[in-house]
């Protein structure tokens, strides 16, 4: 059996607009990614998308554009992450801390999904800086204009990875350069304080220039994503993508490539095998183990049990439900149901005793066959529209065009959202149509 895999090609290292850039080049719509970005609410930004050459390899260039309060942009592609991340005690600028940076991701308009793979690497980003000023994650402070280039690079990523469509993120050894460099604080060898604390444990070399390679923003979105770094064996490419960093060396392409393709199953044997306990258990038409976690609850209203349902998505469940029932004595009550990995129990029942009046859980483990998953954006005249295309053993069972972009552009144009849904679902239709028969003639 193969799982959809994306693999980082860290040959020059990493950063949030090159990870992003490399997103687009392999296949993320980028009218997708400005309507999603349109959910955060904050102002002064705008992003951008060219073509640049890196040692004569075409990539994609992804720019974060910020207005000051003189009205002139700014383009902050070239700054180091780590200038904008630092402990209290400066004046003179605007901050932002990291909690409110993470609760504003967290009240935003974008999926649940995208919300908890965003704030997960806000808090890898926050946990670094935070050891190396030698204070709590979430009082670390980013100066303003930072923050709004950090949430913007790190919210893109969380959408791109979350929307690419695939199961496993696996990445090479890791190119951080060499040398040192100017930050706020004084001079720091390669890699940064924070960003070496974020590559614990991952393979590193040091080649090639004498510049800083990796920002922490980059390590951050490998500490919060990758699977299991390795080499690509059993891996077949279906496409490949550059995304250019803003560096530019004479004759070393500075690009981060990401390969999109598949990866064969391995025997549990094999001491190359994957370890399934740290992946996402939504990819694959065989049997994976879950935990369900549930509790009957008679004193709350309906409107905090849908709370406390989005906050058990966020770190982590699989699926919640909330069922209705008759309790003792013919009392209204609900069951609350969750569906987790197993493995995240603790993170489960705290999320369900500090959000709910219930005083225990039961758990129980059990299995779960799901279906092979992917997310494709069609082009509608209205605007983009996510659909998703479940599939068994490679034959396509489900199409579901995404609820929120649907209803999004019904209201934006006036039109009934059944319309806009089944607009949706012929284009999807129409172009899979016509790639079948561009394979077949």
């Amino acid at each position: 059996m193969s799982v959809k895999t994306l693999y980082f090609d860290c040959f020059s290292g990493i950063s949030g607009d090159m990870t992003i850039g490399a997103l687009l080049d392999v296949g993320l719509d980028f009218d997708f990614l400005k309507t999603e970005l349109d959910k955060l609410p904050i102002d002064g930004f705008d992003v951008r998308l060219s073509r640049v050459e890196r040692a004569s390899i075409s990539a994609a260039k992804f720019d974060v554009l910020t207005t000051d309060d003189v009205g002139h942009s700014h383009n902050h592609s070239h700054k180091h992450d780590h200038d904008d991340a630092h402990a209290h005690g400066h004046e003179g600028h605007s901050h932002r801390r990291a909690s409110q940076i993470m609760d504003m991701i967290r009240g935003s308009r974008l999926s649940a999904p995208v919300r908890k793979r965003a704030v997960e690497i806000f808090e890898k980003l926050a946990i670094s800086e935070g050891q190396v000023h030698q204070m709590p994650p979430e009082d670390v402070e980013f100066h303003e204009v930072g923050a709004v280039d950090s949430i913007v690079d790190i919210v893109g990523a969380a959408i791109g990875l979350e929307s690419i469509g695939v199961d496993r993120f696996l990445c090479s050894p890791i190119n951080i350069g060499g040398g040192f460099i100017h930050c706020q604080h004084g001079v720091y060898p390669v890699p940064a304080p924070a960003t070496a604390s974020l590559l614990a444990h991952a393979p590193i070399y040091s080649r090639h220039v004498e510049a800083e390679l990796v920002t922490p923003t980059g390590a951050a979105i490998l500490a919060a994503t990758i699977d299991r770094f390795g080499p690509m064996d059993g891996f077949r490419i279906d496409t490949v993508g550059y995304g250019a960093g803003s560096k530019s060396f004479d004759n070393f392409p500075n690009c981060l490539r990401l390969f999109r393709g598949t990866e064969d199953e391995r025997p549990a044997s094999d001491p190359r095998a994957f370890d399934s306990s740290a992946s996402d258990l939504s990819a694959s038409d065989l049997s994976d183990g879950v935990v369900v976690i549930e509790a009957n609850i008679d004193d709350m209203s309906a409107e905090n049990l849908a709370y406390a349902a989005e906050k058990l998505i966020e770190v982590g469940a699989l699926d919640v439900l909330t069922i209705p029932v008759l309790m003792k004595k013919g009392r209204p009550g609900h069951l609350l149901q969750v569906i987790a990995p197993t493995g995240l129990e603790d993170d489960m029942s705290r999320t369900m005793f500090e959000e709910t009046t219930t005083i225990g859980v039961r758990m129980r483990p059990t299995s779960r066959r799901v279906l092979d998953r992917e997310t494709v954006q069609v082009s509608t005249p209205g605007g983009p529209v996510s659909v998703k295309v479940s599939s068994f053993r490679g034959k396509i069972v489900n199409v579901s065009p995404e609820y929120e972009d649907c209803a999004r552009l019904a209201r934006s144009s006036g039109r009934p959202f059944k319309d806009v849904q089944a607009e949706a679902l012929k284009l999807y239709l129409e172009r899979k149509q016509t790639g079948e028969s561009n394979e077949n003639g």
